[in-house]
């Protein structure tokens, strides 16, 4: 605190008198409890967004283990054509591909790393194909080039595809008209 007089000879009286008072240092805790109050919001957000996905990763589960297990029964018919047969190796495929997703928001609902693998990135693009073809829908065309010999990662599988599903989607978003 520290207390001012003005004092101006030509009007022959001290004209104003207060206190001028340093608040730097309260407006920066001030600001200071803004940001540390804000970064608990978002914790709570993230916290609770990661108790949702790992409730609905949990449900998701249950139904791809009924899925996978029709799926199944019906592979193991003996009279199903080549093309039904076909379409439920895709299913099944699918499916190994859902439970991995479902696998990567339970890891995230737990804050658990995931365990990277070994990983042919030739052979994911290549098993990742048709269900690109089917998400990125007719009016758009999918080729994919690749090195022959793209070489082996580490990383884990589940976030590969989704990196690459979710690069196709964006792809496909910016051609609303095709392409």
């Amino acid at each position: 605190d520290e207390a001012v007089i003005v004092d101006d000879p030509a009007l022959g009286a001290p004209t104003a008198q207060g206190y001028l008072l340093d608040i730097t240092d309260q407006k920066r805790a001030e600001e200071e409890l803004h940001r540390s109050e804000e970064q608990l919001r978002q914790a709570q957000k993230m916290e609770a967004i990661g108790r949702l996905a790992g409730g609905v990763a949990h449900d998701f589960n249950n139904l791809l283990t009924v899925v996978r297990g029709y799926v199944g029964f019906l592979l193991d018919e003996p009279s199903l054509s080549a093309s039904i047969r076909n379409g439920l190796v895709e299913i099944d495929a699918a499916t190994d591909r859902a439970v991995a997703l479902t696998r990567q928001l339970l890891a995230f609902s737990r804050r658990q790393v995931l365990a990277p693998t070994t990983l042919d990135l030739s052979e994911v693009v290549a098993e990742l194909h048709s269900m690109l073809r089917r998400l990125i829908g007719e009016d758009i065309e999918l080729e994919i080039r690749s090195e022959p010999s793209l070489g082996t990662i580490q990383a884990d599988r589940s976030q590969v595809e989704q990196v690459l599903m979710n690069l196709a989607v964006n792809a496909r978003d910016a051609m609303p008209s095709g392409g």
